[in-house]
């Protein structure tokens, strides 16, 4: 499917799916555009403020206590995504300093494995950051978690963002 069809597609689920169950639907989707697991797909909302991100997915035990200050992680991919208002690619994050929100935030234990490779994009609608979305690829080595991103799919990403940028999740 085209990125284009995808996004289309995208908004027909939106409309489609109960609130309640919106976010997992959308989840599962970009997942599977990318071929990757669900909990390989981050998505943190941004307080309109642009001061806190709270990790919307994976979901957690925990919930709405996976919540940060941006002005305390200011190194984070998370952050410098919302800063720069830019794409990022990291075929190499298993070796950055990084928070391991989504390796440590599952509950099954066999989710928490160390992501390796990530695209990072923010999700901008009405000039401001709405949400950061980004895809993983985990494993133990870079080799087990499979090719690295590339540009095409960062801008793939960035196409999807633009679509959910304006949805209520």
């Amino acid at each position: 499917m085209n990125i284009d069809a995808f996004c289309q597609h995208l908004l027909k689920i939106y409309s489609a799916t109960e609130r309640e169950r919106r976010l997992e639907m959308i989840v599962r989707e970009i997942a599977a555009f990318f071929g990757v697991r669900s909990h390989e797909v981050g998505l943190f909302k941004i307080d309109p403020a642009g001061r806190n991100a709270s990790l919307s997915w994976p979901p957690s035990r925990r919930g709405s206590m996976v919540n940060f200050p941006l002005k305390s992680f200011v190194t984070s991919l998370v952050a410098l995504t919302i800063k720069d208002r830019q794409p990022r690619i990291d075929n190499t994050f298993a070796d950055t300093n990084h928070l391991h929100m989504m390796e440590r935030t599952p509950d099954d234990p066999e989710h928490r494995l160390p992501i390796q490779k990530i695209i990072s994009v923010p999700a901008i609608w009405d000039n401001s950051v709405r949400w950061v979305i980004q895809v993983s690829r985990k494993g133990r080595t870079p080799d087990e978690a499979g090719a690295d991103f590339t540009a095409v799919e960062l801008d793939q990403l960035e196409r999807i963002a633009a679509t959910i940028g304006q949805l209520e999740l």
